[in-house]
């Protein structure tokens, strides 16, 4: 009796014949009564080498508030656990969870970093649990590798268009200020592209990446690239005039590209990627030109190439960055290449 865990008043809830009960300890109660592994006798063994350090590193940081951000620092996600040897008193509404045969009382089954990370940040600090009764080992055993393994990761795009409504600062007050990141303001441009009635691409962009269309993680990186404030090549420019760059590039596109685009032949990851990285070369054969980048004059610039389709540039490029990297090289030299010629024919002289 003095080695068991006495939990009172736990919420028991009742689940395809399994019963859950519902309580809270403090992370070291669970730390010296649980083990991560059942294939490793000692429990601090289980935690090393189960668990991944800079994950815990990341939680206590977190917890101790050393994070950049300053919103309550709390693990509200319950740790799940199978109680190996259990009585549950109806009378007193007691559950006391006792040591199985190996010296510990159960099997921590999901939140191993959670409950070494709140341990290493105060062993105090209290979790919620959820414990089940009653399981054998091997289930046990495959609901860890059910919970473990399969779980849905939180889609990137989702998190990116989380992420910019977490700061402190008013983002879209600040898209000229260098208050906000690169990567929110890109994630602000791409947002626009998405709600702007003149841009070709409203209402195509996935911003949490669900359902079809260009999600926000894969044009993120390539936004970014041009407006960063170290050597973006449109950091000099103000936010919107930033949009309009995209807007009238993409609009140009869907013109000269006309069939490619019904296709759907420039939304696939590496010809999307492609067009972006190959926007700043662009940019300036059109500048050069018509010293502007209006979307008659990026027209009328890529018009030199339209007999050439995007798909067939894509074709045995592979996939992958470096298959982004090789789509812009061949759009940027066709392009180059077009325009040198008809300079060449223009200087013929009749």
């Amino acid at each position: 009796m003095q080695n068991d865990l006495i939990v009172y008043n736990p919420l028991i809830v009742n689940q395809n014949q399994l019963k859950l009960y519902v309580f809270k300890l403090s992370a070291e109660e669970i730390h010296n009564h649980f083990a991560v592994s059942r294939r490793l006798e000692n429990r601090d063994d289980g935690y090393q080498r189960i668990v991944k350090e800079k994950k815990i590193k990341e939680i206590v940081a977190y917890l101790s508030g050393k994070s950049s951000d300053s919103y309550p620092s709390i693990l509200p996600s319950n740790i799940l656990i199978a109680l190996d040897n259990i009585e549950y008193d109806e009378t007193a509404k007691e559950l006391i969870i006792k040591d199985n045969a190996d010296g510990y009382k159960g099997l921590i089954i999901d939140g191993q970093h959670r409950a070494k990370g709140g341990y290493e940040f105060d062993p105090k600090f209290e979790l919620l649990v959820v414990a089940i009764g009653d399981l054998e080992p091997k289930h046990q055993a495959r609901l860890f590798i059910t919970i473990n393994k399969t779980q849905t990761p939180l889609p990137s795009s989702l998190y990116i268009d989380l992420i910019s409504t977490t700061s402190d600062d008013d983002i879209r007050n600040n898209l000229d200020d260098e208050i906000i990141t690169a990567e929110q303001k890109a994630t602000e441009i791409i947002r626009d592209l998405n709600s702007n009635d003149e841009s070709c691409l409203k209402d195509l962009i996935a911003m949490t990446g669900e359902g079809r269309g260009i999600s926000l993680s894969s044009m993120l990186p390539f936004v970014k690239e041009y407006i960063n404030y170290t050597n973006g090549k449109f950091k000099g420019y103000s936010f919107n005039q930033q949009v309009q760059i995209f807007i009238n590039y993409f609009n140009a596109i869907k013109v000269v590209f006309e069939n490619d685009w019904k296709k759907g032949v420039v939304f696939k990851t590496t010809v999307l990627g492609g067009l972006i990285k190959s926007l700043g070369d662009v940019f300036d054969e059109t500048f050069i030109v018509y010293k502007d980048f209006k979307e008659n004059s990026i027209i009328f610039t890529l018009a030199k190439i339209q007999e050439t389709t995007l798909d067939s540039l894509a074709n045995g490029i592979g996939g992958g960055v470096k298959a982004q990297s090789n789509f812009s090289n061949k759009f940027t030299k066709t392009l180059k290449n077009s325009l040198k010629y008809e300079d060449k024919i223009g200087k013929i002289e009749l």
